[in-house]
């Protein structure tokens, strides 16, 4: 987001016609109503810590009644501005960035989640690097900056308790919990099941390859997504062979970490993006047969060229360990949801089931690739190209949003691809 002139967006979007704009047009009134919304909420803040003092005084409510009353807000968003204040206060060079328009609430509220539940003086470490993470803020996405937030987080908790990292898996498995109830005036039942992440991915393991196997057989993709999900769920739950599957689960972690612990750019998470205490990896890495990236276990090739047309589960594990989601720069859809795209189509211009050929992307982003007219190419290095449907370049970057060992993947900018 680039810093400008309040009141000149202001005149601009008093005069702004959406219907008759162009693409490229739209593309500015968007950024222009961004820079605008930045700017009223850094006055919502100043005005939040007015109402803090004045409740401080006994003169008024506390701000976040005043918000959900006067502000048209849910007390969740009120709360939610609240903090963002909190932080601002903390952080002034960031509420100076949120009144510029270089950064968004989005930011704030990534900051204020990542900060949540840390003691006093983890807190304060953390808030301490105020130059590198609004250096960080204004350069990368809200998606990409919340991760890297709540990676150093964890990364500052695990420094602190000197390497005994499985202490939050630990508390996490504590706190795992189910709970049954049914809706009186719907009748329909509810099942919440809270879990730490290494059981949570164990489960959903099995789901995904029940899911995967009524995929197989529903040919005219007829079955929406949501009914697929519950389908797949009492598949892997009351499924003939439940009792005797053993999930597979994948875990991702850089040489670095595993030998040295957690470092500001680890990955050590399962391959949906869960972050995992180091010292968990390292006891299921003692009972568990290490993958290498290009080969399984058997030795057999990853890149199978036209010998089938489908990805196998190698090169299916292959691209889950390289995207957590779509390929599209804009989508946090899992790679789980996702189908696996021949960039180069198998069909019609035979290009090879190879992991060079291989993309993640969710079913909008392949529609916008197969009907909507949308190009799309693949480097060596795995850059992508996006072209629109008029021929213009649309986006060019990495596909790839994992990145060990202290590389720092690029960010994914903001385009006009259709989203999920």
């Amino acid at each position: 987001m680039r810093s400008c002139d309040t009141d000149a967006v202001y005149t601009a979007l008093r005069a702004a016609d959406p219907d008759v704009m162009d693409r490229d047009e739209l593309a500015e009134l968007i950024e222009q109503l961004a820079h605008h919304r930045s700017w009223c909420d850094a006055l919502q803040v100043k005005a939040t810590r007015r109402q803090r003092e004045l409740a401080a005084e006994g003169r008024a409510e506390p701000p976040r009644d005043l918000l959900s009353r006067h502000g048209g807000q849910s007390s969740k968003h009120a709360k939610t501005a609240d903090e963002r204040e909190q932080i601002c206060t903390a952080l002034p060079s960031f509420e100076d960035a949120l009144t510029a328009g270089s950064v968004s609430a989005g930011h704030l509220d990534a900051l204020a989640n990542s900060v949540r539940n840390l003691d006093d003086h983890t807190r304060a470490e953390l808030l301490s690097l105020q130059a590198d993470l609004l250096a960080d803020a204004e350069r990368q996405h809200v998606d990409v900056f919340e991760r890297n937030c709540r990676d150093l987080a964890r990364h500052l908790v695990a420094s602190a308790q000197s390497g005994s990292d499985a202490d939050e898996l630990d508390q996490q498995r504590t706190r795992s919990n189910v709970r049954r109830w049914t809706d009186r005036h719907t009748g329909m039942c509810h099942t919440h099941l809270e879990l730490d992440p290494v059981r949570d991915r164990a489960l959903w393991a099995a789901i995904d390859a029940a899911r995967a196997t009524l995929r197989q057989h529903d040919g005219n993709r007829r079955t929406p997504w949501a009914q697929l999900e519950v389908d797949a769920v009492i598949a892997a739950i009351g499924g003939p062979d439940s009792a005797d599957r053993v999930p597979e689960i994948t875990v991702l972690v850089d040489h670095h970490t595993l030998v040295d612990g957690l470092h500001p750019r680890s990955v050590c998470e399962t391959d949906t993006g869960t972050p995992l205490p180091v010292s968990t990896v390292r006891r299921l890495c003692c009972d568990a047969e290490i993958l290498p990236a290009v080969l399984n276990g058997r030795g057999e090739a990853l890149d199978v060229g036209r010998s089938a047309r489908t990805a196998t589960r190698p090169q299916r594990r292959a691209v889950r360990a390289m995207h957590r989601t779509c390929a599209h720069p804009d989508c946090t859809v899992t790679v789980d949801a996702c189908r696996i795209h021949h960039v180069t189509p198998w069909l019609q211009h035979g290009g090879d089931t190879d992991i060079a050929n291989l993309l993640p992307l969710c079913s909008t982003h392949h529609h916008a690739v197969h009907e909507g007219g949308w190009g799309l190419t693949l480097t060596p290095d795995r850059t992508a190209t996006w072209t629109r449907p008029d021929g213009q370049p649309h986006h060019t970057g990495p596909t790839i949003d994992r990145a060990p060992d202290g590389v720092e993947p690029p960010p994914r900018h903001r385009s006009s691809v259709p989203s999920n």
